[in-house]
């Protein structure tokens, strides 16, 4: 349901993010606001679950089973105290349930609630209220004090990294090492005697390295990682189906090179779902003429969660200006932005509105091949703050 929020959840998350914060969010429906009734998002039963708030894997179904907690919804100036109601109904297999008591004098349909755990009890945040949620930044107020407690540390091998770094912008315009996208990252890693690194850990002592190039206009995405689909769990099967089931042809051989997203199908009918119930991220195809939805292929979140977190314990964005093409492009490594590790539970909802987008990247590679060059998992730099706490952005020339 978070798709249908009547805020940005990216925003939101930012300003969360910025103080460290974690958080579950919700949005009620019109049908929950007059049922007195919530789905409990997957996100916020991880939530809960990670900060002992509650657990709703070892509840029982059934109202002798409801659990009744501390809560309190924010307001600019002050806490209104409320309850929450956290039970499994005998129904429908007993999909987890929340309800804040009285929340219909504090909310809309379609508000954006964001759930704080602290000492035990549970902080209400209309997010669509901005006078609710710019009281972050009044350390005098309920929310300001929590978010006034958590403050960033920073890693001792950062200030090592960016002295090489500042060696390398020192020498002004390099020439590519290789043609090509990966050249920038490429020549980068050599200048700097880093070994060309094939695994999934980061690049240099705990710290991931990714080149960017600076362009004017429209800034790119950028890419936070790679993961294969898991074709066991793919109705579609292997790479080689979805290539030759959807792919087109271009200079003699078939390509598949699209971009996809959770909120609208792009112009070939692929377009990206969060299955909570399963914990799966599917692509599903929608045919333009019948509106009939096929799902294609699968990613089990966690693993998508965990591949997000091993890679990107700390990152360097490191940007350069170009100038040149092909094998005589040249780069000027200018900046470093650094992030630390991401609210790795910020995740699913950052896909679910659309901020997190996935790319194919697929051509034919002789008979029934695949030459893959990634399933790509990227977002516009822009929207860091709403995945990573406060970055630091370094201009070395």
């Amino acid at each position: 349901m978070l798709e249908k929020s009547d805020t940005s959840i990216a925003e939101t998350l930012a300003v969360f993010t910025r103080y460290d914060l974690d958080v579950g969010l919700l949005v009620p429906t019109e049908t929950g606001m007059q049922k007195s009734i919530m789905d409990a998002t997957a996100g916020l039963r991880e939530y809960f679950q990670d900060t002992g708030f509650h657990d709703y894997d070892t509840q029982a179904q059934g109202p002798d089973a409801k659990v009744i907690r501390e809560a309190f919804f924010v307001r600019p100036d002050g806490l209104q105290p409320t309850t929450a109601s956290l039970y499994r109904p005998v129904t429908k297999s007993g999909d987890p349930r929340v309800w804040f008591g009285r929340l219909k004098g504090y909310a809309e349909p379609y508000n954006l609630l964001a759930v704080l755990v602290r000492d035990d009890k549970a902080y209400i945040v209309n997010c669509s209220d901005p006078r609710i949620l710019a009281s972050i930044h009044d350390p005098s107020t309920p929310l300001g004090a929590i978010a006034a407690a958590h403050r960033p540390k920073r890693d001792p091998v950062v200030e090592e990294l960016l002295d090489m770094i500042r060696e390398v912008s020192a020498r002004g315009f390099v020439r590519t090492l290789r043609p090509g996208d990966t050249g920038i990252g490429m020549t980068l890693e050599t200048l700097l005697g880093i070994e060309a690194n094939t695994r999934k850990a980061p690049d240099y002592k705990g710290i991931e390295l990714k080149a960017k190039r600076l362009r004017k206009g429209k800034p790119n995405r950028v890419t936070l990682f790679s993961q294969v689909p898991d074709w066991k769990l793919s109705p579609i099967g292997s790479a080689w189906n979805l290539l030759s089931t959807y792919g087109y042809e271009r200079g003699g051989k078939l390509r598949l090179n699209h971009e996809m997203n959770a909120t609208a199908p792009n112009s070939i009918g692929f377009i990206l779902e969060v299955d909570a119930a399963r914990d799966w991220l599917k692509q599903n195809h929608q045919d333009p003429d019948t509106a009939v939805t096929r799902h294609v292929t699968t990613w089990e979140m966690e693993n998508l969660r965990s591949r997000l977190e091993e890679k990107h314990p700390q990152t360097f964005w490191v940007g350069a200006r170009c100038r040149g093409k092909g094998t005589t492009e040249e780069f000027h490594y200018v900046q470093v932005e650094h992030t630390r590790q991401p609210k790795v539970r910020n995740f699913d909802a950052l896909i679910e509105g659309g901020v997190i987008s996935v790319d194919y990247l697929m051509s034919q590679k002789g008979q029934q091949r695949v030459r893959d060059h990634g399933y790509l998992f990227k977002m516009h730099a822009a929207d860091f703050p709403a995945l990573f706490p406060p970055s630091e952005t370094h201009v070395l020339a």
